[in-house]
């Protein structure tokens, strides 16, 4: 027997994490507090994530989401070195899947050079490489690459998260279990991950407007990287019913 497919039902998902946010629930708040603190800590480090400190951070921070999705679920002890290294299975598909669809957006304009096409398209691939290594892209050029990992998105980062949720609960972490239970959901992947950068957006915007130098995004991401994950435990939730 075929197995049943299940779409997403995105609008419903991300309004019932809205509500799960804004629950009174039991140390929810300590949550709350670590999230700012981490991105108010990244949002001080001197040159990010070219700072090799911002090794120490990650892992750091790593290890906070893991405890928030243990605690969400109510997996005891919420601090289990076990579990956090049996979701490093799926975390690590989930980095290399992006690094590797990167190198490819990097390397493919090469290969029409080396076909032999030059001419206008020379002009283009100097105008895409100088958008590369520019620090500040133009609109246009930040749209092509939002689009661009937009639209792999569903294969690099929302199947390997769910798996990466599993683990943690102490389940199967197979980027491939998920792949099957999540068939024929690629366009509701794809609206979800949309609609979730769709605040990103603007809260840079107000940063840049007003002037914060990255404080406002520190206060927006400190609760808003707890909905994004009550979003994906949600959406785990679904296909797991």
């Amino acid at each position: 027997m075929a197995q049943e497919v299940k779409i997403l039902p995105v609008l419903k998902i991300l309004k019932e994490a809205y509500f799960a946010l804004n629950q009174k629930q039991n140390k929810q708040h300590l949550f709350w507090a670590g999230s700012f603190i981490f991105c108010a800590v990244f949002n001080l480090l001197p040159k990010g994530f070219a700072n090799p400190l911002s090794l120490v951070w990650a892992v750091g921070f790593y290890v906070f989401w893991c405890v928030f999705f243990r605690f969400y679920y109510q997996k005891k002890p919420y601090f289990s070195w076990q579990k956090i290294f049996a979701s490093a299975v799926p975390s690590s598909k989930m980095i290399f899947i992006t690094c590797a669809l990167t190198m490819f957006m990097i390397l493919v304009p090469f290969l029409p050079l080396m076909m032999g096409f030059k001419g206008k398209y020379l002009v283009f691939f100097e105008g895409y490489m100088s958008a590369l290594q520019s620090p500040q892209t133009s609109l246009l050029n930040a749209m092509i690459f939002s689009t661009f990992f937009l639209m792999l998105s569903p294969i690099a980062f929302c199947r390997p998260y769910l798996a990466w949720i599993s683990a943690l609960q102490g389940y199967s972490g197979s980027v491939r279990k998920i792949f099957k239970k999540t068939q024929g959901n690629y366009f509701s992947f794809l609206g979800l991950v949309f609609l979730l950068d769709i605040p990103c957006i603007f809260a840079h915007e107000a940063d840049i407007f007003l002037h914060c130098h990255g404080f406002f995004l520190v206060g927006f991401y400190s609760i808003y990287l707890i909905y994004l994950n009550i979003v994906f435990a949600k959406v785990y939730d679904f296909f797991n019913a």
